[in-house]
């Protein structure tokens, strides 16, 4: 595995490269302890920017959070080859984040069913006159649900485990590791 040494010069620590090769997990590891030693690691966990309903393809950063994002993005960039140069232009941390795990990560069926509740219980509150907030909000949970890789009969057997109820929280407790494509 090869490493940036600019990187390790901004970090303090030896960042290795990712060419889509080798322990996506393992990399991810050593990446978020490079964000968290930086301070920038909240970056990844939740988006940083928000959009109004009134423009919601607008970005809206505060200034700290712009210089958060930021540094945290630079991290990520720096640990990636060139494979992926010019690949995440005008994407925030938390996005190139997201995106990298769609391209090289599993989904755990836990991870995934959660994610699939959270759409299913998201409602419309009683005074979005317009929707507009409403879809914004829709948008972002859908956003957050990769079915890259599901068959229908995938898709359906996770919607069967995140309808159980408590009772049978073993049969998803199984299931929890399991990779989403996988299960049947």
């Amino acid at each position: 595995m090869s490493y940036n040494d600019n990187e390790t010069m901004a970090t303090g620590m030896r960042v290795p490269i990712w060419d889509g090769s080798g322990n996506f997990n393992a990399w991810t590891d050593k990446v978020m302890t490079a964000l968290q030693d930086k301070g920038c690691a909240i970056a990844v966990v939740r988006d940083l920017c928000r959009v109004t309903a009134d423009e919601p393809l607008k970005r809206i950063f505060s200034a700290a959070d712009y210089k958060t994002d930021g540094q945290a993005a630079s991290v990520i960039k720096n640990a990636l080859s060139d494979i992926h140069d010019g690949q995440f232009t005008d994407m925030t941390a938390f996005e190139i984040w997201a995106e990298l795990k769609k391209l090289y990560g599993t989904q755990s069926a836990d991870d995934l069913v959660n994610k699939i509740i959270d759409l299913f219980n998201f409602r419309m509150a009683p005074d979005d006159m317009d929707g507009r907030r409403f879809l914004v909000q829709f948008n972002f949970l859908q956003k957050k649900i990769d079915l890259t890789g599901l068959s229908c009969d995938n898709l359906i057997n996770l919607i069967l485990l995140a309808s159980l109820n408590k009772h049978y929280e073993p049969v998803r407790t199984e299931f929890s590791k399991t990779p989403a494509a996988q299960i049947s």
